[in-house]
């Protein structure tokens, strides 16, 4: 397991630069607006889109037909590809929370949270899309993967133009719990259809 994440690490060693370039520049772009969540947000996409990348390396050099002939599960092969990319987000989630503390902005005081969120939702977006990319691929699955972008965008921009009720304190306080758990079920069911998919697939 730790062979392949190390694999694909090194393979997505030639995005690092341009990763890093990205990623100050819209840190600046953050500073000057004085919105730090701006550079989060992108940061965690970014490292979402690293993992999609990973399958792309994947797919160009024949890899699963070669490493199918090793001492290699599929079992392995799926895994590993969820451990990269919580690793990814983790590594996001680190560097998002330093700078919200550290940037100039009223964000402060809601670093943790702010962070930690933005971390769920690219989870959230990583377990919706892995069962996608494993099933048909990055080229097949394109239109899938906008769709699973775009869809939960559109609704969260619908309903801030909605008028909902008034929710409870109670509940806002239950709310990060029922995340989290939301989350793990997620992850647990995204798996669960990867190795479905995966151990039925013709190499």
């Amino acid at each position: 397991m730790k062979g392949l994440i190390l694999k694909d690490i090194y393979n997505l060693k030639k995005q690092y630069r341009i990763l890093l370039l990205m990623i100050a520049f819209y840190a600046v772009y953050s500073l000057f607006t004085e919105d730090a969540g701006f550079v989060t947000g992108i940061l965690s996409m970014m490292m979402v889109m690293l993992t999609i990348s990973s399958f792309a390396y994947d797919e160009r050099s024949k890899w699963e037909k070669y490493a199918l002939t090793m001492p290699v599960s599929r079992t392995d092969l799926v895994l590993s590809k969820y451990l990269l990319g919580f690793l990814l987000a983790v590594a996001a989630f680190i560097f998002n929370l330093i700078f919200l503390l550290v940037a100039p902005t009223e964000q402060k005081p809601e670093a943790l949270p702010v962070a930690a969120a933005i971390c769920g939702i690219s989870l959230f977006f990583l377990f919706v899309m892995l069962p996608v990319l494993f099933k048909f691929g990055v080229e097949k699955g394109r239109m899938l993967m906008l769709l699973i972008f775009f869809v939960p965008t559109g609704a969260i921009v619908l309903l801030s133009k909605t008028e909902l009720p008034s929710i409870s304190e109670q509940f806002m306080r239950l709310l990060p719990w029922l995340c989290i758990v939301f989350l793990i079920i997620i992850a647990f069911v995204s798996v669960q259809i990867s190795l479905s998919v995966y151990r039925k697939k013709e190499m």
